[in-house]
């Protein structure tokens, strides 16, 4: 974009403004500094545009540089390492301004996507839809089978009609049921602990040391971890189907997590029910938190399974107790209050989170990862093009001449996805995004073979070889962001 004061109205001096350099009215920039040799005083319309000048350098440069970068592949950055250089952006430049615009739209788009109208009660539209497809299907079976008997002659009395809706009411009522029974269930495993837990604490052994005031504290913990882990036990056998769950691997951390939760929610249950016999009986021993997270960690004292168990013990209190420190609860759960520990207990709240709303947590630590992407790609994109080098060795160019090779393949990767993103928002098919990548791999095979002039066979092979590569770092590099997004 051209200076508004460059060749029109502008007033010439015999100086620049800039560097002081004498110069003559003929003269319309200086020649040692470049700036335009403009006496008039600056204005906001000048301003304005100068501004957008330095930003974007919109000056022909941007279309000279982004049309034949998208259409005639390999073809800018080959002029540009060649030395034409003055009517095409910076490669870094354009590379920056195009992933700035890039991720300002992402960032659009999702600050449109949270104010979408959405159900206040989808698990209850849900229900009453599927209630609604039950309740048509039972009417089909019952049409049905009406339709059979007749087409076998079979005489349709009340007797029968009777018989059928019986049937259907039947399956009615085992579906409405469905709920009930797992409350029913969850109510006998209750009782069930209960009564072990009464018959255990009726034993005179087990509460007379607690009655006496002359036992230390430490033997009535001692005597109480035995006690819960007792209690333990029978609430792994109420809930679990298999006598163990294993947790050794984080392949089980799902089916293992649902076990542990239900127990822990029985076992915490029958913790309520020592606590309020102690109480009846006018006894002030509390049970200490690090025993009942001893008593928790006995499923699995080892590998995987023992930080599994940490993380759920350090979420169920964090869940309990929200505002309490980590030190402190470290203290009480008898934790070490270590750097570590400290850490697993602070990022217990976003864990409760993502249990809790998966859906919104998911979402926010998608944002996150998206906000590290681009910081990120300033640190792949010199590593892939030191592989890019290594594979080209045997060419003329230097680091820096691949390294504006990448620079452009990333730029055109930005504004093809950038392009194909803002259809979808409108057409919301999987073909954009085929569409997407059919161009954008075809487009990176004809850079390769325009820039670095060798044959098919070899530009295939090491086609597949650096997309090999990308694939595996951006891989690495997505895991690196994820879990840094998380931390931080």
């Amino acid at each position: 974009m051209k200076s508004i004061t460059r060749f029109t109205n502008n007033i010439r001096g015999n100086e620049c403004l800039n560097c002081g350099t004498q110069l003559t009215t003929e003269d319309n920039f200086c020649s040692r500094c470049g700036q335009v040799n403009d006496t008039n005083r600056l204005s906001v319309k000048q301003y304005f545009f100068e501004y957008l000048s330095g930003f974007f350098d919109f000056d022909n440069r941007f279309l000279k540089t982004v049309i034949p970068l998208v259409f005639k592949p390999g073809f800018v950055t080959k002029e540009y390492v060649n030395g034409k250089r003055m009517k095409y952006v910076n490669p870094f430049q354009l590379y920056l301004h195009i992933s700035i615009l890039f991720f300002l739209v992402i960032g659009i788009f999702g600050t449109i996507d949270k104010f979408k109208p959405s159900s206040d009660e989808p698990s209850k539209v849900l229900s009453e839809i599927e209630r609604d497809e039950i309740t048509t299907n039972l009417d089909s079976i019952t049409s049905e089978t009406l339709d059979e008997l007749r087409k076998q002659n079979v005489p349709v009395d009340s007797t029968t009609l009777s018989l059928i809706n019986l049937g259907v009411d039947k399956i009615s009522q085992n579906t409405d049921s469905i709920e009930f029974k797992k409350t029913e269930i969850n109510a006998q495993r209750e009782k069930l602990l209960f009564v072990f837990i009464d018959s255990l604490m009726s034993n005179s052994k087990t509460t007379e040391p607690f009655e006496n005031n002359s036992v230390s504290s430490v033997e009535k913990d001692s005597l109480m971890e035995k006690i819960l882990l007792a209690i333990d036990d029978k609430a792994k056998e109420l809930t679990y189907e298999d006598k163990d769950v294993m947790v050794r691997n984080w392949i089980q951390v799902t089916d293992g997590w649902a076990e542990i939760s239900k127990k822990g929610v029985l076992k915490k249950k029958g913790i309520n029910r020592i606590d309020s016999i102690f109480t009846s009986r006018g006894l002030d021993y509390q049970i200490p938190l690090s025993l009942i997270r001893k008593s928790n960690e006995k499923l699995d004292n080892s590998g995987a399974g023992k930080l599994f168990n940490k993380i759920k013990t350090l979420m169920d209190h964090q869940k309990e107790h929200p505002k309490e420190s980590a030190p402190s609860a470290l203290e009480r759960l008898g934790y070490e209050k270590s750097y570590w520990n400290v850490f697993l207990y602070s990022k217990s709240t976003d864990w409760n989170e993502a249990v809790e709303d998966p859906e919104n947590y998911g979402s926010q630590l998608t944002d996150r990862v998206l906000s590290r992407v681009s910081v990120a790609l300033f640190l792949l994109l010199p590593m892939f093009t030191l592989i890019v080098s290594l594979i080209y060795i045997r060419r003329k160019y230097n680091y820096t001449e691949n390294l504006v090779f990448v620079f452009h393949v990333q730029t055109v990767f930005f504004l093809l996805l950038l392009l194909f993103l803002i259809v979808n928002r409108f057409a919301d098919s999987n073909l954009v995004i085929v569409i997407f990548l059919l161009t954008f791999m075809l487009h990176l095979y004809k850079s390769m073979r325009q820039f670095y002039q060798q044959g098919r066979f070899k530009t295939i092979i090491k086609y597949f070889i650096l997309n090999s590569a990308f694939l595996i770092m951006s891989l690495i590099g997505g895991i690196i962001i994820s879990f840094l997004a998380f931390l931080i």
